[in-house]
């Protein structure tokens, strides 16, 4: 946040206090209008560093001084040693605000049951947010069973979302059909997999889910059931909640050098899974691929982050893709909210059977200070939902773009903020992780 980084320091480096010499052969007119000129450049790049440097600079020697982060990075580490681990507060301007936090529970830590049984781990955690949403899980794993990179464990989960938003299916919904649902999904899934290695591993997962679809707490928008149950519309399969059966297979390689700030390395995922509704008319196939690479360009300073995601949601036979379960696009795109990461519209604008999504960045390190250390971020998303794979069309993706910055330290995100901005409107958001 000294917004005044080594390399522009060599590129645009000036006196400001220094004389400014003519030369015999220019006119002292001509001198003092070229002079003029070059100080106006030189000026204009660095003024708007130089109106936050002070202030910034204040607030570090501050920190420094008075060991404000070591006092308490040292007590988040005995909470989390203890067993007990805050969860930082994630909040966004972006259509819907939001603020939420919660914690985590690790009882095999607080039982000192991890000093006996180190492939064991029991947890609970929470997350509570102001736009009405809470989710409890529970989960209990086992890792390394009999020495090899065999796994197993159980997950309980139990969300209450009351104000999620919806405005119909298909690429070309309209803004004025914002209407707003609630959801409560009970799920327990029961993960079976393998570890290849530190970057290979495969899971096998059955699951039970039980959803409950009302109208949401939003009084100023559109009812779900008015607006989309009526004459001539698109009818939403799933309005009435329902009862599902999966299962599901997951690849995953994942050599990036860092999960948090990666400069070089990528991951590439594989989904599939079958889903089948106990008493309704749902049915269908679910196909998910994801890829991310990181390339360092010339420096470790400069990074360049591509993400590519296809989905595909194939109904079987006579049955149907329950709305919840669509391809989502819009938002930031970090659990526990919804929406593949489009940054320039809103959470979960769109929804269809299918997904297209290219995400490309340019991070560039404009300053450091000692483990404190700024990036900024320039961004493209382009992607778009549609039916069948032979819906799709290229000149049907939408486009949106920004700029972000992000402040870390000791190679953790301590809090992130996108501009964005697409044909929709202007995003804003401010958040604690980096969207991939």
């Amino acid at each position: 946040m000294v917004m005044a980084p080594s390399l522009w320091a060599q590129e645009v480096s000036y006196d400001r206090y220094g004389s400014v010499s003519s030369k015999d052969s220019l006119s002292e007119e001509s001198a003092e209008s070229s002079g003029s000129l070059q100080s106006f450049g030189k000026h204009f790049l660095v003024y708007p560093f130089e109106l936050i440097r002070r202030p910034v600079d204040r607030t570090l020697i501050f920190l420094e001084d008075y060991h404000v982060y070591d006092k308490a990075n040292w007590a988040y580490e005995q909470l989390k040693n203890k067993g007990l681990e805050p969860k930082v507060l994630s909040f966004a301007l972006s259509g819907e605000d939001r603020l939420g936090g919660g914690i985590d529970l690790d009882f095999t830590r607080l039982t000192h049951l991890k000093e006996h049984s180190p492939d064991t781990t029991l947890k609970a955690s929470g997350f509570w947010s102001i736009d009405h949403l809470s989710d409890y899980q529970v989960t209990l794993n086992q890792e390394r069973i009999g020495g090899t990179g065999l796994f197993a464990g159980s997950r309980f989960q139990y969300e209450n979302r009351g104000e999620e938003h919806f405005y119909g299916i298909g690429p070309n919904t309209s803004l004025g059909d914002e209407t707003s649902y609630r959801m409560e999904r009970t799920t327990l899934a029961l993960p079976v997999g393998y570890e290849f290695s530190n970057s290979w591993k495969a899971k096998a997962q059955f699951a039970y889910q039980n959803v409950n679809i009302t109208n949401g707490k939003d009084g100023r928008l559109g009812i779900i059931d008015n607006i989309f149950v009526a004459t001539g519309r698109r009818q939403i399969p799933g309005l009435g909640g329902d009862e599902l059966l999966s299962w599901g297979l997951d690849l995953e390689h994942d050599n990036r050098d860092d999960k948090e700030l990666p400069s070089q390395g990528g991951y590439e995922r594989l989904h599939f899974s079958y889903h089948k509704g106990l008493e309704s008319n749902s049915g269908f196939f679910k196909y998910r691929a994801e890829g991310g690479h990181f390339f360092k360009l010339l420096s470790d300073r400069r990074i360049l982050a591509f993400r590519g995601l296809m989905e595909h949601n194939n109904e079987t036979s006579k049955r149907e893709v329950p709305f919840f379960d669509m391809a989502r696009l819009g938002g930031y795109g970090i659990y526990p909210w919804y929406g593949d990461t489009h940054r320039g519209f809103r959470r979960d604008r769109f929804y269809d059977d299918s997904l297209l999504l290219f995400n490309l960045e340019y991070r560039w390190t404009v300053w450091e200070h000692r483990e404190w250390r700024m990036d900024t971020a320039f961004f493209w998303d382009e992607g778009q939902v549609f039916g069948d794979w032979g819906d799709f069309q290229f000149k049907g993706l939408r486009a949106s773009s920004g700029i972000g910055l992000r402040l870390c330290v000791e190679g953790q995100v301590l809090i992130t903020l996108d501009l964005a901005r697409s044909r929709e409107g202007t995003q804003i958001y401010v958040e604690t992780k980096t969207p991939f």
